[in-house]
């Protein structure tokens, strides 16, 4: 004779199984029809655009130069920003003196900053002449700017790099012959 107790355990056991196995294979075939797939971009990001301009050109050509008070060559250049994002736009101006064969501190410049746009802040001014150390391959770090963002549009800032060989008040024969060349680089930081 078979235990009634037995039989209604093992009966349960049969229901749970089956019904286990049915809702397994239920859910397997709800989530495997997938409806309104994408066909196109729904997602689209943007970064922030960051521009350099050089005024009247990237070059500045000086031959036969002598000391004197006024600067040899004069360089303006902006920086643009333009950012939906929540992120700042920071970046950095550096001087890359590729080659200097005048006398450490012969060979000068000058920056002058302006936050034209009236967004973020832009490198700092010098104060007065800086001097450049004789040598090659040296990277000048002007200083870190930054647009707040968003920024509504382009903002600008406006820089002038002044180049000076000022005249030392002795003879400065020694410097004829001597070669210099650097370039402004912009960057992200």
């Amino acid at each position: 004779m078979i235990n009634k107790n037995k039989l209604g355990v093992g009966l349960s056991i049969a229901l749970l199984l089956i019904l286990i196995i049915t809702t397994g294979i239920s859910f397997a075939f709800f989530t495997a029809n997938i409806t309104g797939v994408e066909e196109q971009d729904t997602i689209v990001l943007s970064g922030g655009v960051m521009n350099i301009t050089y005024s009247g050109g990237s070059n500045i050509n000086a031959l036969n130069m002598v000391p004197k008070s006024s600067p040899f060559g004069t360089k303006t250049f902006t920086v643009t920003g333009n950012s939906t994002a929540d992120a700042d736009m920071n970046y950095q101006v550096v001087l890359y003196v590729s080659q200097n064969t005048f006398s450490n501190n012969t060979i000068k410049y000058k920056l002058t900053s302006t936050n034209t746009g009236s967004n973020g802040t832009v490198v700092p001014s010098s104060s007065g002449l800086v001097g450049i150390a004789s040598g090659s391959s040296r990277e000048i770090n002007l200083g870190n700017g930054k647009f707040v963002s968003p920024t509504n549009g382009n903002k600008v800032h406006t820089y002038v790099m002044e180049m000076h060989f000022p005249d030392s008040g002795s003879n400065q024969n020694q410097e004829q012959g001597k070669v210099f060349g650097a370039r402004i680089l912009v960057r992200g930081v």
